[in-house]
């Protein structure tokens, strides 16, 4: 399962944006680059996997399809400006510098939006059974 990359490189990019802003360690601001794209590359392979999902659900379960583009939806839009905001951070490589607060403030509220699109994919994996296959018993 690919959404558990960026549900970790996403944190982690804030941590360490925290960590290199406050105590100024500029090496801790090329980690939360490196967490940041590596994030965003296994982002995107999440949507398209995720896509693959709703178009196999959407025949099966159309009565669901409007919770699985809201879960998409949301997941999407974080890895879209994540995205931009990596791209930004990569014109000045290999110089980087640690984020001004208002960057902070941005990524918490990304991981926050994150946080909430993860639950509903929770809720739609263990109620609705969505990408579970009948396996028989454990």
């Amino acid at each position: 399962m690919l959404i558990h990359f960026p549900s970790a490189l996403f944190p982690m990019d804030l941590i360490c944006s925290f960590i290199a802003y406050y105590f100024g360690i500029l090496s801790f601001a090329e980690a939360s680059f490196y967490a940041m794209t590596g994030g965003v590359l296994l982002g995107f392979m999440a949507v398209i996997t995720g896509f693959a999902d709703l178009i196999s659900t959407a025949e099966k379960r159309p009565d669901l399809v409007r919770k699985i583009l809201v879960h998409g939806g949301i997941n999407t839009l974080v890895i879209i400006v994540y995205s931009i905001l990596a791209f930004i951070a990569y014109k000045h490589y290999p110089e980087l510098t640690p984020d001004r607060p208002a960057l902070l403030i941005t990524k918490a509220g990304l991981i926050l939006l994150m946080i909430i699109g993860n639950y509903l994919g929770g809720n739609l994996i263990l109620k609705d059974k969505i990408g579970i296959e009948n396996s028989g018993t454990f």
